[in-house]
């Protein structure tokens, strides 16, 4: 077919477009001779296809005719960046509030469909990394920490592990919970079998409370160093020897309080380092449920335990007969501590390195991939064993700086105000707790080790019932939203519940019930021992049997029920302040997650310490009925007082005291701490 242009030249080929549209080339080897053209045929009306060699001869001449017959070569069209599948508006995970990094980004084009999350591009920019999304009703919740590519990274494990490891250290905060209180139902028992004081019976649940504050702490500096896993065997170790040692200890006051003292020495790790063992496994939206139940085991097994430690000390073997029950648990729990806990400490800041993009790496996952199913066998089981090693954990440098960040925590502005807060119901409960025998076992009530420590239900069931409800029925006033798909999906430094207004309601609601709970404490036990008005006077007040029995020993335990709820509603507040203040000042998640650690440590390590104080020093005050009325009187009116001081600093100056942590904490001069990007980055 040919084609014949208005100048009456006949072209075999189209000719060839213009300098500016396409570049010169070499010339063809060889171009077909041109035939005449018998007669004018219509242009094509689609493009030929492109001749084999590709080459065409050098640019000629081109005329307004050949140009309007010429064909034209489209432009290839741009190929669409990779995009996720979009899912209904209501299934897309919230948006959060964006930073500097996240909202100057260099990717341009559109926005994916793949996450509505503004903070995340601003990683995508700095490391290209794939976003990784959960899986089954979590799909399209995005993964917060981002887990590593590395198998070994907590995050990464498959669930029986997690749930191996969980159960595993929950396992020993229960154990650590029964032996804080193991003696609160028996200590006229112990004052009357190592012939001592009341004062030195009670200094054997107070000094373990004041030796496991300092362990919790300096298990805090050396997890930097070592990892938990070393602390936890450790502990384990110390809280084992203590615990047989105090089955066979019936005479010996310095035996007893030496086991009382390897206890202490083991339980500040299990109270400081739990926690941060959950944050290290489980992602933000798996977590809340693990915390929840964390806290019900330790508030629950603390105030539970002098149910049946004063049962079974009724037995002709006493006291011991409670450790020596508690040391058949550590046939499960030495196995499960030495097998099912590893190391859960690990530094992703340097595994999830900032390296160019791939086209593997490149597009978006919408989920982890499953790991390969294995089969249990002895060769698997060998490996696990393998890897169970005492110590395995490795990180970069370790300065100063990052051992003094758990130190400089306990002393941050909002650790000191929680623990003001909330530091005198929970002193006083624990104090007139120990105090229970001294009131009580004397003429003219005479009760037995059993009947106290149901004096204790109160206390049990209202402290898990608070607990339980904040932790369970209303996950949103620790951080969390309901999702598009109608799970409940926590968000970093976000709550939907706690606000300065509901903050100050659960200040002042936990501050009256404490202040009910303590006041009507003393006022009806005063009350109940105090003579008629026709007595002389010369009777002693524990002969006249007819004052004990005024006494009502249900609402006895109610009113310290009333105190037990006034502090665990005050210990509600601890989680959201901590969280809206590490994420105002930590320079991104990671630091965030450690800082939480240190802090809420830290307010357990100061009430552990202060508590066991009140322990030993209450008994001294409230041997008299007069002065447990004072004392009650006292610590009722000082609480509200308190109550309205910090509640004032945290209403007018709340932002002034989150910076004043970072100025504390010096998180904004820690360079090693710092990371360029956004707050997800290096998570």
């Amino acid at each position: 077919m040919s084609n014949q242009s208005g100048n009456g030249l006949v072209l075999s080929v189209p000719p060839s477009p213009p300098a500016k549209e396409m570049p010169q080339k070499p010339a063809p080897l060889s171009l077909p001779a041109s035939r005449p053209g018998t007669a004018t045929t219509e242009p094509p009306n689609r493009p030929l296809p492109a001749t084999p060699t590709a080459k065409t001869a050098p640019s000629r001449p081109v005329t307004a005719s050949s140009d309007a017959f010429s064909p034209k070569k489209p432009s290839p069209a741009a190929r669409p960046p990779p995009l996720r599948p979009q899912a209904p508006l209501r299934m897309n995970p919230p948006t959060r509030p964006g930073t500097a990094a996240s909202q100057v980004s260099t990717i341009g084009g559109p926005k994916f469909a793949g996450s509505t999350k503004r903070l995340s591009w601003g990683s995508i920019a700095s490391s290209r990394r794939p976003i990784k999304y959960g899986q089954g009703k979590y799909r399209n919740v995005e993964l917060v920490p981002q887990p590593s590519d590395d198998p070994d990274d907590p995050l990464n494990w498959p669930m029986w592990k997690k749930e191996l490891n969980f159960f595993s250290l929950l396992l020993m905060v229960a154990m650590t919970g029964v032996m804080k209180t193991i003696f609160i139902s028996v200590n006229a028992q112990l004052t009357e079998r190592f012939e001592v004081s009341y004062t030195a019976a009670a200094a054997l649940t107070g000094a373990p409370l004041m030796i496991s504050a300092f362990a919790g702490f300096l298990c805090l500096i050396a997890s930097r160093i070592c990892g938990k896993r070393p602390l936890y065997l450790v502990s384990l170790l110390a809280v084992f020897i203590g615990a047989v040692w105090n089955t066979n200890v019936a005479t010996s006051y310095g035996q007893c309080m030496a086991a009382r003292v390897f206890q202490g020495l083991g339980w500040g790790a299990f109270d400081a380092l739990v926690l941060g063992s959950i944050q290290d496994t489980y992602f933000e939206h798996e977590r809340g449920l693990k915390v929840a139940i964390y806290s019900i085991v330790a508030v629950s097994t603390t105030w539970g335990a002098p149910l049946l430690g004063g049962v079974a000390s009724q037995s002709q073997a006493g006291f011991g007969l409670q450790f020596a029950i508690l040391s058949a648990f550590f046939v499960v729990a030495v196995p499960a501590i030495t097998l099912g806990a590893p190391e859960t400490v690990f530094d992703r800041a340097y595994t999830l390195a900032q390296t160019p993009a791939t086209a593997a790496t490149s597009k978006y996952k919408v989920s982890l991939p499953l790991a390969p199913r294995r089969l249990f066998s002895l060769e698997t089981f060998n490996n696990y064993v393998v890897k169970m090693k005492p110590y395995s954990y490795t990180t970069g440098v370790v300065n100063g700086g990052v051992l003094l960040q758990a130190p400089r925590a306990f002393i941050a502005p909002t650790t000191v105000l929680l623990f003001l807060i909330s530091f005198l119901p929970y002193c006083v409960l624990w104090g007139l707790s120990s105090s229970l025998s001294l009131l009580f076992h004397p003429m003219p009530f005479v009760i037995s080790p059993g009947s106290l420590g149901t004096l204790v239900t109160g206390p049990w069931i209202l402290a898990t019932a608070v607990v339980a409800v904040f932790a369970l029925a209303l996950p949103a006033w620790h951080g969390g939203h309901t999702s598009g798909v109608g799970h409940m999906v926590t968000t970093p430094g976000t709550s939907v519940m706690f606000t300065p207004k509901t903050h100050m309601v659960a200040l002042a609601g936990g501050s009256v019930l404490a202040f009910m709970g303590v006041l009507t404490f003393g006022l009806h036990i005063d009350a109940s021992m105090t003579r008629p008005e026709g007595d002389d006077g010369m009777t002693s007040v524990f002969a006249l049997e007819y004052l004990g029995a005024h006494v009502n020993f249900p609402a006895v335990s109610f009113m310290l029920g009333l105190l037990a709820a006034g502090v665990y509603v005050l210990d509600a507040t601890v989680r959201p302040l901590i969280r809206a203040s590490t994420m105002f000042t930590s320079s991104n998640l990671g630091v965030a997650l450690r800082n939480t650690t240190d802090m809420g440590a830290g307010v357990g390590c100061w009430r552990q310490l202060f508590a066991g104080v009140f322990v030993i020093a209450v008994p001294n005050a409230v041997w008299s009925w007069d002065g447990l009325r004072g004392v009650c009187i006292g610590v009722a009116i000082a609480q509200m007082v308190v109550a309205a001081v910090v509640g004032s600093v945290w209403w007018l100056w709340d932002e002034n005291v989150r910076r004043w942590d970072g100025r504390v904490m010096r998180l904004v001069d820690l360079d090693m701490l710092k990371r360029t990007g956004s707050f997800f980055d290096t998570d």
